[in-house]
């Protein structure tokens, strides 16, 4: 289950899925806000937090993949927008057309309605996996695999932002590409000690260039890398105990004034677990979500 986390302003989201999807919320501190609430699409039975993201006017983004729409809420569970027609549901395309939104696996926000920016991952193998919106849903450009605008992205899987730049965490191709303002930069890949490629699953970039990056095969590991890439330190291995990690889907940042003040926050063992970590690599201990009943349960029967 690729479960999912967004922050913003000492709130954190916890979106989870069976076939009913949940977004959980809480302070910082791990308490349960009133603010939560679940969803399902009548269409396709069933729903998912794939992605999730938060815009600068409190407009919740989650990339529903059962229901091939990327929808919008308002923080206390209002379905205000969103895209992704009734035909598209659940269609693979072949070749994914500029504009259209099939299987999204993860969404990005950065800044308003007024300026501001989306990006919309598709699942699959496609030239235009990635794109990039205006916030009204207007097209704006795909992104280019390895700049290279006919080749195909292969099994993207979490979208992260900072800035102007847009970070892909690429699964079947194990590697995460970066781009600015749409433009391909780089890409980097992370391996074991005997050279295995690790294959990202989560991405959380920092202010000053570094990353924090969750890895999930051939074993899970959260780790922090430099701006190029470059590993720094390793935050958790892999297990199932507090403090280590087992497949990590996604992981979000609250800065602090140092490596030490900041918390981050990862999501592993199929959603089931949330824990807090410093960048030093110190466990904070765990959210028990799992057990908490949302405040608001909301069901979305047309889902259109």
């Amino acid at each position: 289950m690729q479960a999912s986390l967004a922050l913003s302003r000492g709130t954190l989201f916890v979106g989870v899925h069976a076939k009913t999807a949940h977004v959980h919320s809480f302070d910082l501190g791990g308490r349960p806000l009133g603010t939560s609430f679940s969803f399902r699409d009548a269409g396709a039975g069933r729903s998912a937090v794939a992605g999730l993201a938060l815009d600068d006017d409190r407009t919740l983004w989650i990339a529903d993949t059962p229901a091939g729409r990327v929808r919008q809420f308002s923080l206390f569970g209002r379905e205000v927008g969103g895209l992704g027609a009734p035909s598209e549901r659940g269609v693979e395309v072949a070749p994914l057309l500029p504009g259209l939104v099939v299987r999204p696996v993860d969404v990005e926000v950065q800044g308003n309605r007024d300026q501001g920016w989306l990006a919309i991952a598709c699942a699959g193998e496609h030239r235009h996996a990635v794109q990039l919106f205006d916030l009204d849903f207007s097209y704006r450009a795909s992104c280019a695999a390895l700049g290279d605008p006919q080749r195909a992205f292969r099994g993207v899987c979490r979208l992260a932002a900072e800035g102007e730049r847009l970070y892909v965490a690429e699964a079947l191709a194990r590697n995460v590409q970066v781009f600015r303002a749409g433009e391909f930069l780089f890409a980097f890949q992370l391996t074991t000690r005997t050279g295995e490629r690790l294959e990202p699953s989560a991405l959380a970039p920092l202010a000053d260039g570094r990353i924090v990056v969750g890895c999930r095969a051939p074993h899970s590991v959260l780790m922090l890398v430099d701006g190029a890439g470059r590993p720094l330190r390793v935050l958790a291995q892999e297990g199932l105990e507090e403090g280590q990690v087992l497949e990590p889907s996604d992981v979000v940042v609250e800065r602090g004034s140092d490596d030490r003040q900041a918390r981050l926050f990862v999501i592993d063992r199929d959603g089931l677990r949330v824990q807090a970590f410093t960048l030093e690599g110190r466990c904070l201990g765990a959210i028990p979500f799992a057990s908490a009943a949302p405040a608001t349960r909301r069901k979305n029967k047309g889902g259109r």
